[in-house]
């Protein structure tokens, strides 16, 4: 006995789980998410399945509407009749209604009633709404086809990150042209957000300013903020003299710009709080460097090589050699300041 009651009479006193039926789901024809009290739920996973949308659609109006009355419920449905805009679910509910009792299991047949609008996220991006706009461009030069697909690439995974966390985490619209990139945003926040990994990224200079757009309701003044993140004249690759000597840019990041220094062979990394950075001058791009056949490499003699182009002949002496080479082999090298200067393999 539990509370004067026997323990089947304590069950149907005391259910797992309450639910009312029929209910109506109002989904956005367009993204699938939910209407639900307080707005509207995205569904974070994708999917391309129209039934499989439906059937995340159903589990998380059942989230909401379904009120649990016991620890640790186990809920589990099945789809019992399909129709056009009604559907027939069967609800089983498994649990114990009091810790001293047996588990058991109850059954609830629910109607659902599909309707269809759109949601807010949707509407605002149908309507072209965005409140910042990200311009990507490159200094002295146009962004490369690597550069770009990596920006685009950066774009969107932050955006999916935070799909499902920000109703206005949305691009607009993406232009190109020779200038460079543009992004409309729907949120200034993720905006800010892509624009500190791609300056981070590149080592890029950043641009900030305000436009007054309107004034909303109540009067307040509305602005659009856009960012410009300016690219490097430079690129990895490409060719600098830095503190007077001639290098080649292996790497850029977080971690500052990494280069090879040419002249000795040595490698160094600098960062724009570096005093160095101040003496960065561009040389010339990775397109310049040139293929070199290695003619001759005797101990004490000069290393004599052949542009594998013009077929020019040049010598090097020993002691200005930085990397291995064997006779026959081809290698790759860049004219600058009168001389040539071989560079090692890209890996």
């Amino acid at each position: 006995m539990i509370d004067g009651l026997c323990a089947d009479c304590y069950r149907r006193a005391h259910p797992l789980v309450e639910v009312r039926s029929p209910l109506k789901l109002l989904a956005c024809k367009r993204c699938g998410a939910v209407k639900v009290p307080g707005g509207w739920k995205t569904i974070i996973e994708q999917t391309s399945d129209s039934e499989e949308l439906i059937e995340h659609e159903i589990e998380i109006l059942l989230q909401q509407e379904i009120k649990t009355h016991a620890a640790d419920v186990q809920l589990e449905y099945s789809q019992e009749k399909i129709l056009d805009r009604v559907r027939h679910i069967l609800v089983v509910a498994s649990g114990k209604s009091e810790p001293s009792l047996t588990e058991h299991s109850e059954s609830y047949p629910i109607e659902l009633r599909f309707s269809y609008g759109t949601c807010d996220t949707c509407a605002m991006m149908s309507g072209g709404y965005h409140e910042a706009i990200l311009q990507v461009r490159a200094d002295e030069r146009q962004i490369t086809d690597k550069e770009e697909d990596e920006i685009v690439s950066v774009v969107t995974d932050l955006t999916v990150a935070k799909y499902g966390k920000d109703v206005k985490a949305f691009v607009t619209e993406v232009s190109r042209d020779k200038y460079g990139l543009d992004f409309k945003i729907g949120s200034e926040h993720l905006c800010r957000r892509i624009a500190d990994e791609l300056q981070e990224r590149y080592l890029a200079q950043r641009k900030e300013n305000y436009r007054l757009v309107g004034e909303d309701k109540a009067g307040k003044k509305k602005y659009r903020i856009t960012i410009l993140i300016r690219l490097q004249r430079f690129t990895i690759g490409d060719f600098l003299r830095i503190d007077s000597k001639p290098c080649q840019v292996t790497s850029m990041g977080r971690g500052g710009l990494s280069c090879y220094s040419l002249p000795d062979g040595n490698r160094f990394t600098i960062n724009p709080k570096s005093a160095k950075w101040r003496t960065i001058e561009f040389i010339s791009p990775e397109s310049d460097k040139r293929q070199f056949m290695i003619v001759s490499n005797h101990h004490s003699q000069p290393v004599q090589i052949m542009d594998s182009k013009s077929f020019d002949m040049h010598e090097i002496d020993q002691k200005d050699l930085t990397i291995d080479v064997s006779t026959g082999e081809t290698v790759f090298g860049v004219y600058l300041d009168d001389r040539v200067y071989l560079i090692p393999s890209d890996d």
